[in-house]
């Protein structure tokens, strides 16, 4: 079917079955990627507080809660300035406890990395140095309180640099967010003008239809 030969009513139905599929995409991929970055993040999230509060609060870790708090933000001037050193009970329970602790993390920066594959390095910078600081606590090279001002110290640095890459992602798919709403509207004003264009050439297709009526020797002719 040509499009010279559409009738205004097809015209219509053609115009109004591409709007329809504009409208049916109406949220951007941008806007379903922020959606499942967030989505996921939450999650992973959600599991990861869960993974360690379960460890945080198994019979064997008590010892060590005097310690440490459940949150990193949640470290007590005690705990900041605790002189004491690490026990041969305490370096047994974290020996215990850390492959449970490790686990909980390396499952989060996995469902993390599905959607936000640059929140990673960071996240691995900070559990690098946590680590470090555990083993010289570890190893008595410092004490507890020397250990939490230098996990807070990492924690502080990591969600910094968290805060500047969301932004970075943000600011990315708000650009393409907003380009895609561009292409969408010249697609839009392209197809208002092909309907304009196609409602002339089909005025200009009409046949014409003439009717004639005669009285006596005088003919009157209408063309329409």
């Amino acid at each position: 079917m040509h499009f010279s030969l559409v009738t205004g009513a097809r015209l219509k139905a053609v115009v109004a079955l591409i709007v329809a599929g504009f409208l049916a995409g109406c949220t951007t991929a941008a806007q379903r990627q922020y959606q499942a970055i967030s989505t996921n993040t939450q999650d992973a999230a959600a599991k990861l507080m869960a993974c360690g509060i379960e460890v945080y609060n198994s019979p064997e870790y008590a010892p060590l809660r005097r310690h440490v708090p459940l949150r990193t933000t949640d470290f007590t001037l005690e705990q900041l300035s605790d002189p004491a050193k690490a026990t041969s009970e305490e370096i047994a329970i974290i020996k215990a406890t850390h492959p449970r602790l490790q686990q909980c993390g390396q499952s989060a920066l996995e469902q993390i990395a599905q959607t936000t594959p640059t929140i990673v390095p960071i996240a691995l910078a900070l559990i690098d140095k946590s680590e470090n600081s555990l083993v010289d606590l570890l190893q008595r090279k410092q004490s507890w309180g020397d250990h939490v001002r230098r996990v807070k110290t990492a924690y502080t640095e990591a969600s910094e640099q968290y805060t500047q890459e969301s932004q970075r992602i943000v600011s990315g798919l708000e650009r393409s967010h907003e380009a895609e709403l561009a292409r969408r509207q010249a697609a839009l004003n392209a197809l208002a003008q092909w309907a304009q264009t196609q409602q002339v050439i089909n005025a200009m297709n009409r046949p014409i239809v003439t009717n004639c009526a005669g009285m006596g020797s005088m003919v009157n002719c209408v063309s329409r």
